[in-house]
């Protein structure tokens, strides 16, 4: 007996021994590497993207605040606050990517100013936003409760469509404001009377400007008004962090010569043409649809329906809600064209949309039918039958898609090349945007096309369900992949479908994997997901990468 309780005490004591040791080494060893300890309680920086709304805010309004990295609610405020001021937010919900929250009543908060919002601390006050997000309060109650900021003008000039004044964002990177390289292509047709420019890929008689905030944007054109330009639209994107002004050119003077004034008058502010961009497809009538591509890539077929819900971005021409392939799927349709401006017929964006998300069961089944598709439409039809979207209007289509938090975005078109649209697609991909487009369907010699030729940009071109390349594809080291471009069937506008060829069809193939991998791994970062694209590719053609397939064909990894 007295042996055994001896034992026991000997058990105890060792027991005792080795929970101390353990205690001492706890609080020890983060002494002795507080580098390491520090670096395990940091955390990324909240980086707020979009709020919801557009223009400024008023007491009561509910902001969506989309993003990353914001943390959970307990100990964290989020809060509109400037050197004198911080006002708390009441929040309704709060995740690691969305906070609902209201603007509360305060006599604080004075109408027409600005403030910044982001996220911090509850006990200590320290402040977590990397860069927190400008917000005005609206100056006046009686304001539009669509779309705000639809109020507050600059004089647009006779007969254009006047844009929208936006909140003051960030400011560019210094790279932002260079001298742009020549001018570049724009929008709808001449005037009447006016005749044609020598540039087909223009707006014959407008300009566009880029500077850091609205208000150096409103100083800018009290200055260009002086000189003799009409400014027909100013306009802040916040989601891309720089204002947008559309110019008319002074009567006499054509866009290569304004542009060249403009450049040494103000050799910081970043001006180019409003270039002209189109759809690159070919469409062909065509007998039963025949369905390859989705096989050729390796995803699921009619007998198993993917069903991952993902947020897609597409910009092209209006889309027909009513098709059959359409109907019932969760589309947000928004234009982007000038007003009185005829709107190109919908079947290039029917055909990609429905490409994407086309009903299950219908002859036009996508690839994604229960995500969330975000429509832009920017095409229009000038009087010479040619379907073009305007610099602008893209631009503003994606800082619409980057407010509403979309990360995977279709660009089914291509055009010259242009300063604003390299901002543009530099500060979406900064901002986690994955931007897909089309390659170019100017034949294997031509030079490379643009958004695809940016670096940020994930370039697509075609093959047929033989493996060859389209005929009329681009051809460069800017090609990413391949995917299904030749003889691909989807709907068309009105009823029924028909064959398409081009790169047009062949990018939405692309954009659905990637918004599936990012489904997979929502905090991804684009290059990780274009690079993942890159690695899962089926090589073609010469051995590694080449400028007729990029990486190879398009094979999602892991599936649906």
């Amino acid at each position: 007996m007295a042996a055994a309780r001896a034992d026991r005490l000997t058990r105890f004591r060792g027991s005792l021994l080795g929970g101390l040791v353990a205690v001492a080494l706890a609080v020890l060893l983060p002494a002795q590497n507080p580098a390491k300890a520090q670096a395990a309680t940091t955390t990324a920086q909240p980086v707020i993207m979009g709020i919801g709304l557009t223009g400024c805010v008023d007491f009561g309004d509910t902001l969506k605040v989309r993003g990353r990295n914001l943390g959970r609610a307990a100990g964290r405020l989020l809060v509109i606050r400037d050197p004198n001021v911080s006002v708390a937010l009441p929040v309704s919900s709060w995740n690691n990517r969305m906070i609902h929250a209201t603007v509360p009543k305060s006599k604080t908060l004075e109408r027409g100013k600005w403030y910044i919002l982001g996220i911090q601390e509850a006990r200590s006050g320290k402040w977590l936003s990397g860069q927190g997000r400008p917000v005005q309060i609206c100056e006046s109650a009686n304001r539009p409760s669509i779309d705000r900021g639809t109020s507050a003008q600059v004089d647009p000039g006779p007969g254009r469509d006047p844009e929208p004044r936006r909140p003051t964002p960030r400011r560019p990177a210094a790279s932002s404001t260079a001298t742009p390289q020549g001018p570049q292509p724009g929008a709808p047709a001449p005037p009447p009377g006016q005749s044609a420019a020598a540039d087909p890929d223009i707006v014959p008689d407008e300009v566009l400007a880029i500077t850091a905030s609205l208000a150096d944007a409103t100083a800018l054109a009290q200055q260009l008004t002086t000189l003799g330009y009409a400014v027909r639209s100013l306009q802040e994107l916040p989601a891309l962090g720089f204002a947008l002004l559309r110019l008319g050119v002074p009567g006499g003077q054509d866009v290569p010569a304004a542009l060249d004034a403009l450049r040494q008058t103000f050799p910081a502010t970043l001006f180019d043409a409003n270039t002209l961009y189109e759809p690159d497809a070919a469409s062909q009538a065509g007998g039963a649809p025949r369905h390859y591509a989705k096989a050729l890539i390796g995803w699921p077929g009619e007998e198993r329906t993917c069903e991952t819900s993902v947020d897609v971005g597409l910009i092209d021409t209006a889309i027909d809600t009513g098709h059959e392939a359409l109907t019932d799927r969760q589309v947000t349709a928004r234009s982007f064209i000038a007003g009185g401006v005829p709107p190109a017929p919908p079947d290039h964006g029917t055909a990609v949309a429905a490409i994407i998300v086309g009903a299950p069961g219908s002859n036009s089944s996508g690839l994604l039918p229960a995500a969330r598709l975000f429509a832009a439409a920017i095409f229009s039809l000038r009087d010479d039958n040619r379907i073009v979207g305007t610099t602008d209007a893209i631009a503003r289509s994606v800082d619409w898609l980057g407010q509403q938090g979309v990360r995977v975005v279709n660009l089914s078109l291509s055009g010259p090349g242009n300063q604003v649209m390299r901002l543009t697609v530099e500060r979406a991909h900064q901002s986690g945007m994955i931007l897909i487009a089309a390659a170019g369907n100017e034949g294997p010699n031509a030079a490379p096309v643009f958004p695809a030729g940016y670096a940020p940009v994930v370039a697509v071109t075609a093959v047929d369900a033989a493996l060859q390349p389209y005929t009329e594809a681009n051809r460069g080291d800017y090609i990413d992949l391949a995917a299904p471009g030749v003889d691909v069937w989807s709907a068309r506008g009105g009823r029924g479908g028909r064959y398409n060829s081009g790169t047009s069809f062949a990018a939405p193939f692309v954009a659905a994997a990637a918004a599936l991998s990012l489904a997979k791994a929502p905090d991804a970062s684009p290059q990780t997901i274009r690079q993942g694209l890159h690695q899962s590719a089926r090589d073609l053609g010469t051995p590694g990468r080449d400028s007729t397939f990029g990486w190879g064909l398009l094979q999602p990894a892991g599936g649906c």
